[in-house]
């Protein structure tokens, strides 16, 4: 997988975050209604740092770089009363993200989720069932990168008690990208799980699953040449002469993270995400490593206006 494409796995949690937060309220027997704040824009705003170990995700030591990058994003959720039993969720999305030593990698995006729910009873147990969908236009310093994403899926909210809280969603998604090569699909499943450790403190642990597309950035070899569906001079590394390539196979992304709240208005989350992907093909003469491994460190401060 490139660096955005994790990058977008961030945007999605801030979706996921977003419906979470309002995933008990709404103004019907089912839900909840938060309290209104007047003079509150009810914007969710957070600026992260983020260190990345390989954002080529090269397997070979040689093709590996690393980077930091500053990003900014900003959401709103709109809710729709139903019937006494659902609702419908519209979140928007802006943002961007700054690469400081790979400066093709640096993006603006925005994007739209709309998210249709259900919930049988306002009983603490009763889970949230939803089918969602979202679409993303992205603008890269990278050419190849230039274009748009977009995912469906079904997903659950199951409180188990008052500290714990699961969320586990299957998705198909597509991107669309000026290259052949960032035209990609893969199927996911996610699961959640939220602990409440303390009362502004929440410990969480994402796994994801992925099988489909997956694009890596390297020197050009024969190995990668066999496996490749397409591959194309990767324009975000001026001067180094490396490729991306698009091949299949299967991605394992497993986050674990701590969030403080210092207010009900303000907290920090601090998280560090491990991403390993593993082509479906391997020619029999290959020696290189079998997996591309990556792993990125974020510290985000998280304010709603």
């Amino acid at each position: 997988m490139t660096s955005p494409a994790v990058a977008v796995n961030k945007r999605i949690r801030a979706f996921w975050c977003a419906s979470l937060i309002t995933g008990l309220a709404c103004c019907t027997a089912a839900y909840a209604d938060p309290p209104r704040v007047p003079g509150r824009l009810d914007i969710r705003g957070d600026a992260g740092f983020m260190f990345d170990d390989n954002v080529t995700r090269a397997k070979e030591s040689a093709d590996i770089r690393s980077d930091h990058a500053y990003s900014v994003d900003l959401s709103k959720v709109f809710i729709f009363p139903g019937t006494e039993h659902t609702r419908t969720l519209l979140t928007g999305l802006l943002g961007g993200e700054k690469f400081a030593r790979y400066s093709g990698l640096s993006h603006a995006f925005g994007g739209v989720q709309g998210e249709f729910q259900y919930r049988s009873s306002a009983e603490f147990s009763a889970p949230i069932l939803a089918v969602f969908a979202r679409a993303f236009v992205e603008q890269y310093q990278s050419k190849l990168r230039d274009g748009s994403r977009y995912s469906a899926g079904v997903s659950i909210r199951q409180p188990v008690t008052d500290r714990i809280q699961l969320f586990g969603a299957l998705a198909h998604d597509e991107r669309k990208g000026e290259s052949d090569v960032f035209d990609t699909k893969d199927n996911a499943f996610r699961l959640n799980l939220d602990y409440t450790v303390t009362r502004t403190g929440t410990l969480y642990l994402t796994g994801e699953y992925r099988s489909g597309d997956i694009v890596s950035t390297g020197h050009p070899t024969l190995e990668l040449i066999d496996i490749a569906k397409v591959f194309a001079q990767d324009d975000a590394f001026p001067g180094e002469q490396l490729y991306c390539y698009r091949f299949d196979g299967k991605t394992v992304i497993a986050t674990l993270g701590y969030n403080i709240g210092f207010s009900s208005r303000h907290s920090l989350d601090i998280s560090w995400r491990r991403i390993e992907s593993t082509p479906d093909q391997r020619p029999s003469y290959a020696t290189s490593p079998t997996s591309y491994v990556d792993n990125q460190y974020s510290i985000v401060y998280l304010v709603n206006f």
